[in-house]
């Protein structure tokens, strides 16, 4: 098939940097068109002997040969919520590096190779990291080198160095550059004596030493003609294994992953549980969005309700135990995910389309806001009609706790500022009047001064 003759917009707007394999959509579903080494590539995957294991155990998506009038193309399992390495906490992104490898391992002694090795290849099925893009795979020639190398130090290992040893977040660095963090980057974090520890010297220190010296040579023909070959890419997958095996980081409480236990919040927990199971309760939903998920406990608390239940929240430490939770107890359809919520991921990469927004991806069935409005209305200083507006473009029901100013947490919120700092309509009637514009009240639920509301788009 020759995939350049069929027009860009028929393709996913992230799928254009692999000439050879590119996904398109249709009523829903998910294929892949292929070129015919695409296609070679792909038969010589499908016959491979771990194929079968690697699907069969979720660590590879499903596939299979559909013939349609763009030729033979492959049809994928569709994920259901699209994610980014910059969304993931840290034992995320370790994780997902260690499948990386892993599977790179077990191709080696099947005779394949994964030519690149980049973190947007992995999606995260809930709590599990899933290697998505089947054309990344190819027969491995031999004395070939591992081309990713590179591209995984700078996506995969360096973030996780910067967070394990130097408490840097990689989430902001990752949303500034979709190529990841350079060596000469990562060296100027992990100086002094943390250039001494695992990993740190060989990938970092000294590829930041060579810098741009190899100039216009060919790195493959070069690495090829020293005798490099499947052994030392295994020695060195090896090596990664166990340096980012041993990696760690262990946060620090924050105040809002230790909310929950705080009285006045406690106290609602049981009647807020209630009302949400009740709003959760009227269908199924495809997909549920918890926003300011906090410790996940409304979250998994409607994952019966869901195919899927995203827990977004913006302190990482508190994502990072939500992960560690749900990999050992789940449930296994609840995905966690590190975002600021006045300040979501926007689309990025050419032409601001290849990793959409937070808005662009697959949308909710139902929303959670709960103890989140106050937030974006008293800190980060958001307009409340807006706010309101963009939950209404959503067209989701949409659960809401309303958080009056004189609630012990808003003031704590409110301490640094003065009354004409926060927006004048921050009260529960222009609430409602805005609510009234777009949205049906279904139910309400009074917790002291603070309200539940269970909304639904006015027709």
């Amino acid at each position: 098939m020759d995939i350049s003759a069929l027009p860009d917009g028929d393709f996913d707007t992230g799928s254009f940097r692999d000439p050879a394999s590119r996904v398109f959509h249709r009523d829903g579903t998910v294929f892949r068109a292929l070129s015919d080494t695409g296609l070679a590539a792909w038969r010589a995957l499908r016959t491979a002997a771990p194929y079968e294991s690697w699907v069969d155990s979720g660590r590879l998506i499903a596939s299979e040969e559909v013939a349609t009038d763009r030729g033979i193309v492959l049809q994928h399992e569709k994920i259901p919520f699209w994610s980014y390495p910059y969304e993931w906490s840290f034992s995320m992104l370790r994780d997902a590096a260690l499948l990386q490898l892993e599977l790179l391992e077990e191709a080696l002694a099947a005779g394949l190779n994964i030519k690149d090795a980049t973190p947007y290849n992995i999606q995260f099925v809930g709590s599990s990291p899933i290697f998505i893009d089947v054309g990344s795979f190819e027969k491995y020639e031999s004395g070939e080198p591992w081309l990713g190398y590179r591209q995984f130090c700078q996506q995969f290992l360096y973030p996780l160095l910067l967070r394990s040893h130097a408490g840097v977040p990689f989430q902001p660095l990752l949303r500034g550059s979709l190529d990841g963090i350079s060596a000469p980057t990562a060296r100027e974090f992990l100086r002094s004596r943390r250039s001494l520890k695992p990993g740190v010297l060989a990938d970092v220190v000294l590829p930041a030493r060579a810098g741009d010296k190899t100039g216009a040579r060919s790195i493959r023909s070069e690495l090829s003609s020293a005798g490099f070959d499947e052994r030392i890419i295994l020695a060195n997958v090896r090596r990664l294994q166990r340096t980012i095996g041993k990696l760690e980081w262990s946060p620090d409480g924050s105040t809002w992953s230790e909310y929950s236990t705080c009285e006045h919040v406690a106290g609602h927990r049981s009647l807020k549980t209630e009302f949400v199971l009740r709003a959760a309760a009227q269908r199924r939903h495809g997909l549920i969005w918890d926003l300011g998920a906090n410790d996940g406990h409304f979250a998994r608390s409607v994952a019966d309700h869901a195919d899927t239940v995203v827990a977004i929240d913006g302190d990482e430490a508190t994502v990072e135990t939500l992960y560690s939770s749900l990999r050992h107890e789940g449930p296994t359809n609840v995905l966690p995910l590190v975002m600021n919520l006045s300040d979501p991921s926007p689309g990025l990469g050419w032409r601001g389309a290849e990793r959409k927004s937070l808005g662009d991806r697959t949308r909710p069935g139902l929303t959670l806001m709960l103890a989140v409005l106050h937030h974006l209305v008293i800190s980060a200083n958001l307009p409340l009609r807006s706010v309101v507006s963009w939950l209404a473009s959503l067209d989701s029901a949409v659960v809401l706790e309303w958080v009056p100013l004189d609630d012990p947490m808003s003031q704590q919120l409110s301490t640094n500022k003065r009354r004409n700092e926060i927006h004048a309509d921050y009260d529960e009637t222009s609430l409602r009047r805005y609510l009234d514009e777009s949205f049906t009240i279904i139910s309400e639920q009074p917790l002291d001064a603070r309200r539940l509301f269970h909304l639904v788009p006015a027709t």
